[in-house]
């Protein structure tokens, strides 16, 4: 009994030092890859926040009274551009991966939004109200200068880069209807890619650069509503319906190796955020916070970024708020 009693108490303590060092180990681990990049009203407004690829921690990154919109990381994955009405108009800012930094990078009156950085990283393009209507500008974050992209009389907005950074994809307003044009960034030359009655939104180019995929709402009987599509970039040819559902579809972005789309999902009258794999096929949530979560970007270097809980504090989800 005695033997027993000393094997088993020693087994116990080698149990108990074992079970300490997982503890110590795992808090000391960081957190897995931060790779997609959302905003959400989750803390009663928006902000700009952090989650890994399974939706499981989530990370805010502005903790910013004011609204911040709308995240597209920098090529090597180190900084994020934002928008922001911090100071009492929509401007646009820019702050390192762990949130530091945030540094407001336009002064204009109007409304500047919408940024996307080029492939080099030596220039955003952006949209801004600042002629009368939204259009589609250069700002190089080498010396500050603000170059004039397209004229139009109507809408031209959320512009991103091709891979290749020779073309941007948007959308605009022109002949009354929202639809999907690419620009050549050197020439200026324009190519229209859809013509359907209703609305279409939000491209995103493949990483391969032969896709758009895109929000393109269509009608079904008395019902309307956004599914995403996805189409040749080259001409707008092959378009093909990637969602199905009777409710919106919006706002999609792929994944670096372009297996995967993340996208805004319409659910209980808020946006909710899935992903599912680039042909439509193996959908899953992946932020559902019950508040408002939206715009996902993928972070586009192939760099992890190891996010540490002593530097940045997870969030808690919180109550419903309605923006």
């Amino acid at each position: 009994m005695r033997i027993l009693l000393t094997f088993t108490c020693s087994s116990l303590l080698i149990l108990t030092l074992c079970l300490f060092w997982l503890i110590e180990n795992a808090l000391c681990e960081p957190l897995p890859s931060a790779t997609i990049a959302f905003a959400s009203d989750v803390n009663g407004n928006w902000e700009i926040f952090l989650t890994d690829s399974m939706g499981q921690k989530t990370i805010n990154l502005t903790n910013n009274p004011s609204a911040d919109y709308y995240p597209m990381w920098s090529p090597d994955g180190t900084k994020i551009v934002f928008f922001s009405r911090r100071d009492e108009n929509h401007e646009i800012y820019v702050m390192h991966a762990d949130g530091s930094n945030q540094t407001r990078i336009t002064h204009h009156t109007a409304q500047d939004k919408a940024p996307s950085w080029s492939p080099d990283g030596k220039r955003l393009a952006f949209s801004s109200n600042r002629n009368g209507h939204f259009n589609l500008y250069f700002f190089n974050l080498e010396n500050q200068a603000i170059e004039t992209v397209t004229t139009n009389e109507f809408q031209d907005e959320v512009p991103t880069w091709s891979p290749d950074g020779k073309n941007l994809v948007f959308h605009s307003k022109r002949l009354l209807n929202w639809d999907i044009y690419t620009i050549n960034v050197n020439t200026l030359e324009e190519k229209r890619l859809t013509h359907q009655p209703l609305m279409d939104t939000y491209p995103a180019w493949s990483p391969d650069g032969k896709r758009i995929v895109y929000g393109s709402m269509r009608r079904v009987g008395n019902v309307a509503d956004f599914d995403l599509y996805v189409m040749n970039a080259s001409d707008g040819g092959n378009k093909t319906a990637l969602t199905d559902t009777p409710t919106d579809e919006a706002v999609p972005a792929w994944s670096p190796d372009g297996n995967m789309i993340a996208f805004q999902y319409e659910q209980d009258s808020r946006w909710v955020i899935h992903l599912m794999n680039a042909d439509g096929t193996e959908r899953r949530e992946l932020i559902n916070n019950n508040a408002w979560a939206a715009q996902p970007k993928w972070q586009r270097s192939s760099a992890a970024l190891p996010i540490k809980p002593i530097f940045l504090d997870s969030t808690q989800w919180g109550e419903l708020k309605t923006p």
